[in-house]
This record gives structure tokens, sequence and C-alpha cells, in this order.
């Protein structure tokens, strides 16, 4: 049982369900979401694995600064940061709140150097932002996307209004939209179902592109780090983060997991069926559904070659099995 389609069949067949499978398809979903941030699973606030970051999901990302550019766009998979750093004068940088901040660094841009600390602002829908207000223009790489296809792009307009405007594909022949965006505020573009091409978003005027969403994108998401002090030269940081768990599109996709770990996606659907058929054992499900979450988190948080400090003794009188022990002793 590995793809989203034995999932479903498997859910199906347990729960005797032959009629649901789109709404199985959601349960197997959302359980992958609930496992992707496992908070819900904890009976209160603080206790030990209650804000746990999945291990496999820790990715690496480094991009260069440019002199005076506060801000950068993170990679549209970041969900969360786990380490920055640099290497110019190498240290971490560290996160700070706003409260911190302003004590530190009250005046941000009469601060200029190698970056020190970085604050995370507003997620974006595009990668890159508007270079003047302006309208955008959208293209599919295939020509079968045409009128089943929406794309919809919400922002502020050049009069600061929050607008929003559907824009219907038409295959490889780009579509212009009509509105003319604020290009100091977010834009966020979703499409209203999976598509057969990738769809790209330019700046109607300078033609650069803002955004481009593969088959399987609905509504792109892009954080943004700010550093300080202000780059005043061009120096590589680098990124470790979390990402999220994807969800399942097509019949043969496989979660984002160890195979061990699939039968918990299972559990979740199950007790998502049984409480939609109304089964007062589904609570059971549930119950079982939040105790492996949280045996899956116990799992995931031992570190087995964590040996922070080896001891060794080679001393002429111990025996061998003397030796063996010492020399693995940790303290």
């Amino acid at each position: 049982m590995r793809t989203r389609k034995e999932i479903r069949d498997n859910v199906a067949e347990t729960a005797r369900e032959d009629n649901i499978n789109s709404l199985i398809e959601d349960y197997i979903n959302l359980s992958i979401q609930e496992v992707n941030n496992p908070a819900w699973a904890f009976e209160q606030i603080g206790i030990r694995g209650y804000d746990h970051k999945w291990t496999f999901n820790r990715r690496k990302y480094s991009f260069s600064t440019v002199a005076t550019t506060e801000s950068y766009i993170l990679p549209r998979d970041l969900d969360s940061i786990a380490l920055v750093r640099q290497e110019t004068t190498p240290s971490k940088v560290k996160f700070l709140p706003d409260e911190v901040f302003y004590r530190l660094v009250p005046k941000p841009s009469d601060s200029s150097g190698t970056p020190l600390y970085y604050r995370i602002w507003e997620e974006e829908g595009v990668s890159t932002r508007l270079s003047t207000d302006d309208k955008v223009k959208i293209v599919s790489s295939s020509a079968s996307d045409t009128s089943s296809y929406n794309v919809s792009v919400v922002g502020y307009d050049s009069t600061g209004i929050i607008r929003s405007e559907v824009i219907t594909l038409n295959g490889i022949t780009a579509v212009d939209g009509t509105i003319i965006w604020d290009s100091g505020r977010p834009l966020h573009i979703s499409k209203s179902t999976k598509t057969n091409g990738k769809i790209t978003v330019t700046e109607y005027t300078a033609g650069t592109t803002l955004l481009v969403m593969g088959e399987e994108d609905r509504s792109p998401r892009f954080k943004i780090i700010s550093l300080y002090p202000i780059p005043s030269a061009a120096i590589t940081i680098y990124v470790e983060y979390f990402t999220r768990l994807r969800n399942l599109t097509n019949d043969s996709d496989v979660p984002d997991l160890d195979e061990k770990w699939i039968w918990i996606i299972r559990l979740g659907a199950l007790a998502k069926v049984r409480e939609y058929q109304n089964k007062p054992d589904y609570q059971v499900y549930q119950k079982m559904f939040a105790d492996a979450v949280r045996s899956m988190v116990k799992s995931d948080m031992q570190n087995v070659d964590y040996i922070p400090y080896l001891t060794s003794r080679h001393n002429i009188g111990e025996s061998f099995m003397d030796r063996m022990l010492g020399d693995w002793s940790v303290s």
C-alpha cells in the first residue's frame, strides 16, 4: 500500500464505501497535512514534540545578496526556517522578532555591511515582484489549456484598492489582464484546477517572468526574508529549511514519507470516513491516528548518530571486552 489509489481502495474496502472515492482522496490529503503539522495530536502546548519539524523534510538553499537590497524571496516549498548562515564573516544569521529588532537596529536603512540578523515577512504569490505598477499577462505551455481553465489574480491596484480578476486561458496564446497592480504590494495567483501545461505569469510591459506554476501547482506561496545590516556587497546566504508534505493529485502519487509510515495516512483517512458515515467508532480511529502521529514524532526525534563526546581507553592490562565497552562509552 503506497500510492494514492492503493490507500484509497484499502480505506474504501475497510469502510465498505464504494461511491466516495473523491472524498476519500480529500481525506488522504487532509491526513497528510495533519501529519505535516502534528501539534494537534498533542494534548497541550509545550509538550516535547508539539511543534516538531520532520527531519526528512529538511532542505538546503543558497542565494547571493545584492548591495543595498534588503529583502529576498525564498523557495516556494519553504514552510519554516531551520538555520540561516553566512561565511563571509562566518556566523549564524539570527532571527529577531520586531520588539527586539528595533532595539538593536532602530534605523535599518542606516545599517550596511555583512548581515547578522533576519526577519520574515508576508507570503508573496509570485517569485519576482512587479518592477513598476503594471498589468500581467498569462500563457500556458499546452495548447489544451483553453476556456475550461482559469487563473485568478488578487492584489491591490494602483489606487490601493484590493481587487481580483479571473483570466481565462487560451492555450499557448498569451492573455492580457486588465487591472494595473501596485508593484509595492503582494500579488496572489491561483489556478482553478490542475492544468496540462506550465502556466507563466509575466509583467505586461517589461515582459519579466513573475511566476511559473507547474501542472499541479494551485496557489504558490513565497516567504520574504529581510537581512540586517543591509548587505553592502554580493555575499552568499545559506538557508536550511523545512518543506511541506506534498498533496497527492494522481492515483500513482506516493506520500513524501518513508514507507513504514504510510499506514498512518491510511488510518487518518479511515477515521474521517467513519466520521462521515456517522459511526461512533470514528473516535477510536481518531485516537489511534493521534497516537500514531505522536509515535512518529518520537521516532523522528531520536538522534542515534549523535555522539557529542567519545572517550577511548587502550590500557594494556584491560581485557578485550573491557576495551570494547570502554571505547564506546559516551559522556
